[in-house]
């Protein structure tokens, strides 16, 4: 009697669409054609189950309502081709099989562990969090929820900061906090944790060194000076008269 053979083992599939997008099976990067890749980004980022009529007048608005039909139908059939089990098609309706990694899914559980507690700041999260959403991309669909998006990167890297901060952990903060810095480099309130999370490590001079380029960025980009908050950061630790032999390039 024949012995019946084990399983094969199930695919690990991942989409990615931060810093890039990319199709993974068992780690191994999947080329796919331009429809198959715009459809799964669709589903990817709307998340949430998409009408068939949607899906197709969204990718092909520039054809009628039966030839989009007709592109997605190709569409569908070369993905369940090239990476079966990836989307779940339904009569009426197409989703992303709930068994698929999606970085972005990654944010939104590190976005609501940050506000339900204070997880501490790690190299994969702070990846994470500085990739834009499919930034080699210009469909004009992706404008509303990249904003959204580098919104709650950059609180969510802010708010991971200043929970290490809060924690004693400096070293870890000055990662996020760069991370945000990085991400806007205009936004005050990033550097203002960075310049404390120098301080909590005794290391006053990277902090007015970090404060100076702030200062001299937002003057050369706005015609601005930092607000006194962030200014009373440094004078309070002993760094006034530092702070005023500098200012003079300001006025000048």
């Amino acid at each position: 009697m024949q012995e019946a053979r084990p399983p094969e083992p199930v695919p690990r599939l991942r989409v990615e669409v931060l810093h890039h997008f990319r199709v993974l099976r068992d780690g191994r990067h999947i080329v796919l054609p331009t429809g198959s890749e715009q459809l799964i980004a669709r589903l990817v980022v709307e998340d949430r189950p998409f009408a068939r009529s949607a899906v197709a007048a969204a990718l092909w608005p520039e054809r009628s309502d039966h030839d989009a039909g007709t592109l997605l139908r190709r569409a569908l059939w070369r993905l369940n081709h090239d990476v079966p089990g990836l989307v779940e098609c339904y009569s009426r309706q197409i989703i992303l099989s709930r068994s698929i990694e999606v970085d972005l899914a990654e944010v939104n559980r590190i976005v609501e562990a940050t506000h339900q507690g204070t997880p501490p700041v790690s190299a994969h999260a702070v990846r994470l969090l500085e990739g834009d959403l499919l930034p080699q991309w210009s469909e004009p669909w992706l404008d509303a929820p990249r904003e959204s998006l580098r919104q709650v990167r950059l609180h969510t890297l802010e708010t991971l900061a200043r929970n290490d901060l809060d924690a004693g952990r400096p070293g870890s903060a000055l990662v996020a906090a760069l991370a945000a810095a990085g991400l806007e480099p205009l936004r005050e309130s990033a550097h203002r944790i960075v310049i404390a999370a120098h301080l909590a490590e005794g290391n006053a001079s990277e902090a007015l060194r970090h404060y100076t380029h702030f200062r001299d960025l937002l003057w050369a980009e706005m015609r601005l000076r930092p607000s006194a908050r962030l200014e009373s950061m440094l004078t309070e630790s002993g760094h006034v008269v530092s702070l005023s032999a500098r200012r003079g390039a300001l006025n000048a």
